[in-house]
């Protein structure tokens, strides 16, 4: 008797496999929040093919998004049509822009995602502080691989 995993591996099986890839599913938003997590925001922004995602540095107060290219848009226009928000921070981050940015996203129901970058120094309680109560999830230390996998993997 053939086992199902046997059987999903035959030719028969493989017809119903679906062989292009899946479609950009998802409008992300992925703000960096002071000029360390900006330059790796960058950089992940250059290495991909993303579909719907769009990259920004979080301006003063958190009331506006500025585009990579220097645009300066509203963030309640930005957030508006969004599935999620990922925020990206080191140690240096801005607790207002932060707080702005996700009461934002909390009453439209968009799923945050918080990223502290460590590079070389600790974490300070402060920068934890500022960005925990607005993250659904948290990554702690997080580097650029993980947020290259993170948009990866939301189909960004």
């Amino acid at each position: 008797m053939v086992s199902s995993c046997a059987r999903a591996a035959t030719a028969a099986e493989a017809a119903y496999r679906i062989d292009y890839p899946l479609a950009h599913a998802r409008h992300t938003r992925v703000i960096a929040f002071d000029e360390a997590a900006e330059q790796v925001v960058r950089a992940v922004s250059e290495d991909g093919p993303w579909g719907q995602a769009e990259f920004y540095r979080a301006g003063p107060w958190g009331d506006e998004l500025i585009t990579l290219e220097g645009e300066r848009r509203t963030l309640e226009s930005e957030v508006e049509h969004s599935d999620s928000v990922i925020m990206v921070a080191t140690n240096d981050l801005d607790p207002e822009a932060v707080a702005a940015v996700g009461l934002a996203c909390r009453s439209r129901s968009i799923m945050t995602a918080g990223m502290l970058l460590l590079g070389e120094g600790t974490l300070e309680g402060t920068a934890l502080a500022a960005i925990r109560p607005h993250a659904r999830v948290l990554l702690v230390p997080a580097d650029y691989d993980d947020l290259f996998e993170l948009l990866r993997g939301i189909r960004a």
